[in-house]
Order: structure tokens, then sequence, then C-alpha cells
């Protein structure tokens, strides 16, 4: 039979339809990798275009405390204020250099009264992993901090934490349990202070890469092409007459078949 006569019986235009089908979502899944591959080569451009400039005051760079622009990811920035001391918040499970701990979260009240969240670096956990194991005091007084611009993170429903801890860096949660107007796009990590005292373990310059998003894409595609030479080749072998019919199975035993085997059964004489 013709390739192109099979080609147009039901059977294939259901078997046509289910490849079609697999190569949408091929495709699909390859433009989502595509999609993951800019946004990786989008952070690495910021990365680079932000994280070695000179550091500007704060409120050059952002005018009202709800202000947000993910291009200004990593700038460096100057901010002055007083921390306020008994605020204090611990970031919890977060790892460092030595394993799991915590991130100490330090209020700095600004001169036009806004409070700038400052993560003033990793501190180990203490046995169980319930508090910090070290608590650094902040300098008191007029305090100047260089910081880098980090977005603050969502809420994670179910997720709580104990007094003088949180769960996620949520600025507008900070907020409210302090009782301030706090910058909500925006907190900071601590490069240097003036003056300085202790403080937790510092952040070295991220590395980033893509990753293999385009390796992942191009092989999606080829997934789709697959599909339709896999159609095409068993199309084509089906036509040649390749695929031996299927041999219709016997499922229910006749008189006939009952007959022979009693016969079988029957003992010689």
């Amino acid at each position: 039979m013709s390739p192109w006569r099979l080609a147009v019986t039901p059977r294939w235009w259901g078997i046509l339809g289910f490849t079609v089908a697999f190569a949408v979502v091929c495709v699909g899944l390859g433009q989502w990798q595509f999609d993951r591959r800019a946004q990786a080569q989008a952070a690495i451009a910021i990365l680079d275009a932000n994280y070695d400039q000179p550091p500007v005051d704060l409120s050059t760079l952002i005018t009202v405390p709800t202000e947000y622009d993910s291009s200004e990811k990593w700038r460096t920035v100057r901010v002055t204020g007083e921390y306020q001391a008994s605020d204090i918040i611990y970031a919890r499970t977060r790892s460092g250099p030595g394993g799991i701990g915590f991130e100490q979260l330090a209020p700095l009240q600004t001169s036009n009264g806004t409070v700038f969240v400052i993560n003033r670096g990793w501190v180990p956990a203490n046995g169980d992993n319930s508090a910090p194991a070290e608590t650094p005091v902040v300098p008191s007084g007029p305090v100047t901090a260089t910081v880098r611009l980090t977005p603050g993170e969502q809420q994670i429903a179910g997720r709580n934490a104990p007094d003088g801890q949180i769960a996620t860096i949520h600025l507008e949660t900070i907020g409210e349990r302090i009782n301030a107007e706090v910058y909500r796009g925006w907190y900071g990590r601590l490069a240097t202070e003036s003056p300085m005292t202790a403080a937790g373990a510092q952040w070295q310059k991220p590395t980033l890469d893509e990753g293999p998003h385009l390796s992942y894409a191009l092989q999606w595609y080829v997934f789709a092409l697959m599909g339709f030479f896999g159609y095409g080749w068993a199309l084509r072998k089906e036509a040649r007459g390749d695929v031996p019919p299927k041999r219709r199975v016997r499922t229910r035993r006749t008189d006939e078949d009952i007959e022979d085997a009693a016969l079988d059964a029957t003992p010689a004489r």
C-alpha cells in the first residue's frame, strides 16, 4: 500500500495527532529552557554592571521607601542613621561557612525617620539550631554603613518563627514587628560601617553562570524532530508490509479444545 494512502486511514491520523502533540510539548519545554537562559543572562548582566560601581547615597538612588527597580540589584549605597539595637531580628535556617545558622537583621533608622534593614552577616546556630550561638553587638550612636542592595523576600505560607526571629526577610513583616516605616523593596548586605564593630560572616561576590539551559533547549527540539522521523519510519515500514500482522489470541476455550484436553489426559491402555 502507498504510504500516502495508509497515512489517511483513521489509525494513522491518530498516530499523527499524537506525534504533533508530542512535538508541541517538546517545543514548549525547549522555549521554557530558552526563557530560563535569558533570565540567567539578565542576572549576570546586572551583577557585572552593578557590583563594582562606586557607592552613592541611599536617598539619591531610592527616593521613596516603596520604590523597587530590579535593575538596581547589587548597587552599593551609603546610608547614615542609628541602629535600633532592641529591634534586631534573626533570619533563621541560613547556610553559611559553618553550616546552618542565622543572619542578623539590624534596623537602621535614617534621618528621615524611615528604617532601612541591614543584614550584618551570618552567625552560627546553637546546638539544636533553635537560636544564634553569637549575637554581635551593633555600633551605638550615628553610623554610616555601606551596603549592597538586595531585594526583600516573600513570605512562605505556614512558616513561623519564635520571637526575635523570622523565617524569611519579608520587609513589611519586619516593619510591622518593630512598628516602623521601612524600606519595603530593598534591604542592604553590609560591606563596611563606620564605626565598625564585630559582625557576622560576610558575603563573597556571587558567581553566576547560564547553566545548561541552552543544551536542554536544543535537546527538546531534537526530540520533537525525532518524533516526526519515527512517525515517517513506522509509516513506511507498515506500508511496505514489513510489520507482521497481529495474531488473534483466542481468549475462550472452544468445545473442541476441551475434548482434546480430555483425550490427552486419558491414560493409554
